[in-house]
């Protein structure tokens, strides 16, 4: 008999794990990998994250497909290139029809519910396919905003029986960074620069290159096919030839300017952190914790001066492209698994259907992750490519990264270009140190080898959804 019971609890210990009866999945809006605790920062930047991460599974090289709102949440929603989508511009819309993560789960039987915080991700872009309610908070809005909404939402799903998927948004980490009450000042609470009443205007860090402010910088704008006022892709152009006319007024930024503007965003990211928490506290509350997955990733990071700007529209870098993805299961057989394979956000949805042991469409060109959360291999392509308005895109092994310009994304033009890359449209950096450190390389310098596996990886991505 104790044989048989023996053999019976080894037959349960390997048998796969039933469904979640619910999933969340939270993107925070514009955070950067590096600025989290489980991704190097001290451990008191984000510590809900912490703990996620060392209850569960951290992607520690996982890159967005593109470097703005629009674009990477289409992507993370349906699995598939921004370009496959349409043109990367800003009146891209998901196609109706497209199968995506919240309709699949919906045609499953599960309620779906989107609690978003407006801007890019307002419905007129088709990012509502699928949830069967998707509420907008204002314009540029935060967990304070949505997080209420979502508890809300969550009493209705608590309620029923059904198995429910809740898409939470912020954009706590996006410019102009400044929170409430003391999570404004909390890291730098005796800066009184000139920069203090500057601060709460986004366009302020638009006008920020080279660690010199130039306040006198006409932005353009553009107006989309849905009337929305949006600053032009080349107002960074702008802002550099602006900056290279001797006329053009300079404000030089200190030491201590600079570490309050970046003591901001720290904030930012705590304030998020703080405010995910109270989104665990709301699932427990509702006995719903103990049977539900949690999901958190972020659609792109920023510049913070890495690279010349503030903002995250001028470049594919690491700075702006590298994410936080952690996954937490409750009663995982393992935990604190940290995965180092390259993984990318169109794998997001592919993995949550996993999860929920529903088939992934043939649409979506993501890997299904949900195999290797206890560890073992991913088997993920391992490379990771990514998009930019800015005819602009860019390929990296997790090492090395080559970026491609000259040609909108969509066209045969910039496939033309990967193939046959030359040192007038293409670069090609080292970005095995920490974002910023990235040193530009020749392309002759290139390993021959290297150089074909970014080719290859950026090829095959775009293949993946058609023939250009």
């Amino acid at each position: 008999m104790k044989r048989v019971v023996a053999i019976l609890g080894l037959l349960a210990a390997c048998a796969e794990p039933p469904p979640p009866h619910g999933i969340v999945l939270v993107s925070i809006d514009t955070l950067r990998a590096d600025h989290t605790s489980p991704y190097g920062a001290p451990m008191a930047a984000t510590p809900t994250l912490s703990r996620l991460a060392a209850e569960g599974t951290l992607f520690e090289r996982t890159f967005s497909q593109s470097n703005e709102t629009l674009f990477s949440h289409a992507s993370l929603f349906t699995s598939q290139l921004p370009s496959d989508l349409g043109r990367v511009d800003y009146d891209l819309t998901i196609p109706d029809g497209t199968p995506t993560v919240a309709s699949a789960l919906s045609d499953a039987g599960w309620t779906t519910g989107g609690i978003v915080a407006g801007g890019h991700l307002a419905r007129v872009f088709g990012l509502d396919d699928g949830f069967q309610t998707y509420v907008e908070g204002q314009r540029w809005g935060t967990f304070q905003e949505t997080e209420p909404m979502a508890a809300r939402w969550l009493d209705d799903v608590a309620a029923g029986d059904d198995p429910f998927f809740l898409f939470l948004h912020s954009y706590d980490c996006h410019a102009p960074y400044t929170k409430p009450h003391v999570f404004g000042r909390l890291s730098t609470p005796g800066y009184d620069g000139f920069m203090l009443d500057r601060v709460h205007d986004s366009i302020t860090y638009e006008k920020i290159y080279n660690g010199a402010l130039y306040p006198d910088l006409p932005l353009s704008q553009l107006v989309n096919d849905r009337g929305q006022r949006i600053l032009t892709p080349e107002v960074h152009a702008q802002l550099a030839q602006h900056a290279a006319d001797p006329a053009s007024r300079r404000l030089t930024l200190s030491k201590d300017d600079i570490a309050f503007l970046k003591g901001l965003y720290a904030s930012a990211a705590l304030y998020a952190d703080l405010w995910l928490q109270v989104l665990l506290d709301d699932l427990a509350e509702r006995n719903l914790l103990d049977t539900t997955t949690i999901v958190v990733v972020s659609d792109h990071g920023e510049g913070l001066l890495d690279h010349g700007y503030f903002n995250h529209r001028d470049s594919l870098h690491d700075s702006a492209t590298q994410v936080p993805f952690i996954v937490w299961r409750p009663g995982a057989s393992e935990k604190g698994v940290r995965q180092r394979e390259v993984t990318r956000l169109l794998d997001v949805s592919p993995t949550i259907l996993g999860l929920a042991s529903i088939d992934i469409p043939e649409t979506m060109q993501g890997v299904d992750l949900s195999t290797c959360l206890d560890g073992g291999s991913c088997n993920t392509p391992g490379t990771a490519y990514s998009e930019a308005v800015l005819e602009m895109t860019s390929v990296t092994d997790g090492v090395m990264r080559m970026t491609v310009t000259g040609a909108p994304a969509h066209t045969h033009a910039m496939t033309t270009r990967i193939q046959k890359p030359a040192p007038a449209f293409a670069t090609v950096w080292d970005a095995g140190g920490a974002p910023g450190t990235e040193q530009a390389m020749s392309l002759l310098e290139l390993d021959p080898v290297v150089l074909g596996r970014l080719q290859a990886g950026a090829l095959q991505a775009r293949r993946a959804g058609g023939a250009r």
